[in-house]
């Protein structure tokens, strides 16, 4: 089955560019993911998201209705909790053990206050607050599908416009997700959110605009925009004119109308390089980006979890060039390996992980009927749906096991022994961080 290397590859590098720009600020390895101005993984990572969103979930909805939909966001959203609960947990923690300083948070009061401000999500380390943001955006898909549903994607984009215009504007206190920090404003979700909706919107009309085609072909045009848009970014913003208004322009908590444009055009071509890419190159050239990118949420919980653990027991700041970058690059090669042994250990989905382990250390143990037919579509049953219906379904479950309705993760050619197939136009563009 073909599946777009591409996309699973930019989300890995997105990974990097946040393990560098926390652990090797400075470093040189820091340098090739943050030479475009105002443009970083974290930007990335809500963009990307919105793509697959749009166009994983149009295609369920099609087949199983919205309340299938609706059922499988929820399950995502509970996901995205506890991997947040999981992280503040963390924090509190290394709180308690006199590092509060590695969160840039307030004192808690015990571990009862510390539990309670982490499942009110309100312990929010540094380096590891965007999964609130993207429970935010997740949760606007339940007002999003219906609108798409009946053809209002226009709408969503005018709404959307509109939004950014007043968050940077007129902001209220409301816009913005707080935590117990001295600075409690962390992140403008309505600012923010012009990088995820209007990606739901190209991804729901992802097929039907043929925009896999239309980058490919216009790579060249689109590279030449991203380098004029860079050096536009440095000659009036960094260093010109524009350099007093610079905090307006280009504030990642706000989110400027620099980052905005930068990231629409950056990772458009960041994307449609890695596909010209692979049309040349073997895919393993570039498998601990991909790999990476698969398990692009288990990367995330990971690196904001080194982000407190490695200072505190491995290696005490402030940090030398060199010390960041070994930091930066095993922090990388555990997030590869954690991906990797998923892979090997076929773990499709995080909570199937107890029911493996048992199966391993019991062999004989037998499944009841409902093991072997929780969900529609299970790979054990014959399916009477077209070859090309299929296809186009295990390119979804490829990019993103846990939107499989069949609940397997199947057909990705990185992964497998067999020779790859060549990405086509159709693949899936882009994945779920998971």
């Amino acid at each position: 089955m073909n599946r777009d290397l591409a996309i699973d590859a930019t989300r890995g590098l997105a990974i990097w560019s946040m393990i560098t720009a926390h652990f090797a600020t400075g470093a040189a390895i820091d340098s090739p993911t943050h030479a475009f101005p105002y443009v970083d993984g974290m930007s990335a990572f809500v963009l990307l998201s919105g793509f697959v969103l749009g166009l994983v979930y149009h295609r369920w909805i099609d087949r199983h209705g919205l309340r299938f939909a609706y059922r499988r966001l929820t399950r995502r959203l509970v996901v995205l909790y506890l991997c947040q609960v999981l992280l503040a947990v963390v924090a509190v923690a290394a709180a308690l053990a006199g590092h509060r300083w590695l969160t840039l948070l307030l004192p808690v009061d015990g571990w009862g206050d510390g539990l309670l401000r982490s499942l009110t999500l309100t312990y929010l380390p540094s380096g590891g607050n965007i999964l609130l943001m993207y429970m935010v955006f997740m949760a606007s898909a339940f007002v999003l599908f219906p609108v798409l549903m009946r053809g209002g994607w226009w709408l969503i984009l005018v709404a959307s416009l509109a939004l950014y215009v007043v968050s940077q504007t007129a902001a209220p206190d409301w816009f913005y997700l707080t935590a117990d920090m001295a600075g409690p404003r962390i992140q403008n979700w309505a600012g923010w959110q012009i990088m995820f909706v209007p990606a739901v919107v190209i991804g729901w009309n992802w097929r039907r605009w043929d925009v896999a085609a239309r980058i490919d072909r216009l790579l060249p045009l689109l590279v030449a925009l991203a380098l004029g848009v860079a050096l536009s970014f440095h000659l009036l913003i960094e260093d010109g004119p524009l350099t007093p208004h610079l905090v307006t322009l280009a504030d990642k908590l706000e989110f400027g109308p620099a980052r905005a444009l930068g990231a629409w055009v950056l990772v458009p071509v960041v994307y449609g390089v890695f596909r010209l890419v692979l049309r040349f190159c073997h895919h393993d050239w570039l498998r601990p980006l991909v790999m990476t990118g698969t398990r692009s949420l288990d990367s995330y919980v990971i690196q904001a979890i080194a982000l407190i653990v490695v200072p505190i027991h491995v290696a005490h700041r402030p940090w030398s060039p060199l010390t960041m970058s070994a930091v930066a690059v095993t922090v990388f090669a555990c997030c590869w390996a954690w991906a990797e042994f998923r892979r090997a250990c076929e773990i499709d989905k995080l909570h199937r992980l107890p029911v493996i382990v048992v199966d391993a250390a019991l062999p004989g143990r037998r499944h009841s009927p409902a093991d072997a037919a929780a969900t529609p579509d299970s790979p054990s049953t014959p399916d009477p749906r077209s070859t090309a219906d299929i296809a186009a379904t295990v390119t979804i479950a490829a990019a993103d096991p846990a939107a499989d309705p069949a609940g397997e993760h199947r057909g990705h050619p990185c992964l497998e022994s067999r020779p790859a197939e060549t990405p086509s136009a159709d693949d899936l563009p882009v994945g779920v961080p998971r």
